[in-house]
């Protein structure tokens, strides 16, 4: 069996005992609201569900590969408490950058919108922020709710746990780290499309490629591959050594699948994708396509800079764009980059001798499963 055929195994036999526990904490959660509540707490349940849970799956896997005491199952909760906390930060990454669609179906703001929209003209002259203050207030609590559960999930699970004191230290590094970068997602943008009206210097004038990386750690590497199957280990009684070599690996994944995520949401078909495809071009995010056109073609960066921040952005806009990352090199660039952190993530992974070979097929497989997807 290829090494992407034993991981989608081990997806295929996890996934949907997370999936129906996923759904049993949704069900709980609205039965449990306190009352005039459960409409509100149905907008998180609305984005809580029919996610990939990669996250999940790959706490499972650190668990197993480190021979986790017992049954997998034990791992079930510390993969459920990550995939809610994807739903909660997923809330509040829509919201600020004004996101239509996430997992095939309306963001959560977009839904509390449609649900409360008042059209009278006489409240919107009195009061002109009324919907955005509601969408802004409650999807960002709804967010604080999230985080909190999925934090309590730990405690509930694990308090008899002898490596619990470790396993939330790191659960809280990596959730400090992501926010740290979903800061940055935000200041960077900001600061290079107004940088000449702000009095601070823009962030991405120091090292646009050097900046660009930190980002990319933070606001995917820690929670998407180095956070969840580093957590799982550690639950199984890891080494801080072993969780090191194993996270060095899951750092050049998870550039590796930040760049792709951003080169897929340039050039993907929207309909796979899940998400709209021209949103980085709309909210300026700063990406290596973006810093090399800046670093290398000045009068592109000009023509670039008239789709960037253009809220309303079609289909033809989005393929001017693609024309100028193709024709500058910055496509080659970025792909080539990307090729370049798959690969020494596996040269990494090949010289771990503390881990089994089944253990490192299912790595691998993970790896390389990231390499070929679509969305």
């Amino acid at each position: 069996m290829s090494a992407i055929n034993t991981f989608n195994a081990f997806l295929e036999e996890n996934y949907p005992r997370l999936d129906s526990k996923i759904d049993f904490f949704n069900k709980t959660m609205l039965q449990e609201a306190p009352e005039g509540f459960t409409r509100s707490m149905s907008y998180f349940t609305h984005i809580n569900s029919g996610g990939k849970m990669l996250r999940g799956v790959l706490a499972n896997m650190g668990y197993y590969i480190m021979g986790g005491e017992g049954d997998i199952d034990y791992s079930d909760d510390l993969a459920m408490s990550l995939e809610i906390f994807q739903s909660s930060i997923l809330i509040h990454d829509d919201l600020l950058d004004h996101g239509n669609t996430r997992r095939g179906k309306e963001t959560t703001h977009v839904r509390i919108f449609n649900e409360f929209n008042i059209t009278n003209a006489k409240v919107l002259e009195d009061s002109p922020d009324v919907m955005k203050d509601l969408v802004n207030g409650v999807s960002v609590a709804l967010g604080y709710v999230g985080l909190y559960e999925a934090y309590n999930k730990l405690l509930s699970a694990y308090s008899d746990n002898p490596n619990i004191y470790r396993l939330l230290k790191e659960y809280n590094h990596m959730v400090i780290k992501t926010v740290e970068g979903g800061i940055m997602d935000v200041v960077i943008p900001f600061s290079e499309r107004y940088k000449d009206q702000i009095p601070v210097q823009s962030p991405i004038n120091a090292d646009p490629f050097v900046v660009i990386e930190n980002l990319a750690t933070l606001k995917t590497a820690y929670y998407t591959t180095m956070g969840p199957i580093v957590l799982g280990m550690i639950l199984a009684g890891a080494t801080e050594n072993q969780t090191n070599a194993v996270s060095e690996v899951m750092l050049d994944t998870g550039l590796a699948f930040q760049i792709q995520d951003d080169l897929l949401g340039i050039y993907a078909d929207q309909d796979i994708l899940g998400k709209d495809v021209g949103a980085d071009v709309a909210e300026y995010k700063q990406t290596f396509l973006y810093a090399y056109v800046k670093a290398n073609d000045e009068a592109a960066l000009d023509e670039l800079n008239r789709f960037y921040g253009d809220n309303k952005i079609d289909a033809s806009g989005v393929k001017a764009v693609q024309d100028i990352f193709n024709r500058t090199g910055a496509y080659q660039f970025a792909h080539d980059k990307m090729e370049f952190h798959y690969k020494r993530a596996k040269e990494r992974l090949s010289k771990i001798d503390f881990i089994d070979d089944e253990g490192k097929e299912l790595i691998l497989g993970f790896i390389e499963y990231l390499e070929q997807r679509k969305k």
